[in-house]
């Protein structure tokens, strides 16, 4: 099956991650902000090439006409390892299969460049929207 999806769909998830950006819960990991932020390897521009390659929008979804926004929150290991993916929304309104994607391609993503406090790399809980659009 074709996929006409991915260019409205490209678009949208590329102004939803220049929205909302990654959003660091560094407050669980730290007592103080990271003096440097963990970066997706190659910076946002390959972390949109990489979710516009990764991302599948189930297709019972499609069918269905769902969508939404999902929001995965994971860690970046002081190593710069991807742990801890979870989802931070999860309810009646959420499809799962929308949800288990979101994780997978979290989960799928090459470590990052940590954090650092103190020069010294730390690890960094990070939140990332998911935007499934039609």
């Amino acid at each position: 099956m074709k996929n006409n999806f991915l260019s409205p769909f490209h678009w949208m998830f590329a102004a939803v991650l220049f929205l909302f950006t990654t959003m660091p819960a560094w407050s669980q990991k730290s007592t103080s902000p990271p003096e440097k932020m963990p970066e997706y390897p190659g910076g946002m521009s390959a972390l949109i090439e990489y979710f516009t390659n990764s991302l599948k929008y189930p297709e019972a979804a499609q069918q269905a006409k769902a969508e939404g926004t999902i929001i995965v929150k994971f860690t970046v290991g002081n190593d710069g390892a991807i742990s801890d993916v979870h989802t931070v929304n999860e309810g009646a309104t959420q499809r799962s299969d929308m949800v288990l994607e979101a994780i997978r391609v979290v989960k799928g993503m090459p470590n990052w460049t940590p954090a650092q406090v103190d020069g010294k790399a730390v690890a960094c809980e990070m939140a990332l929207p998911v935007k499934f659009v039609l």
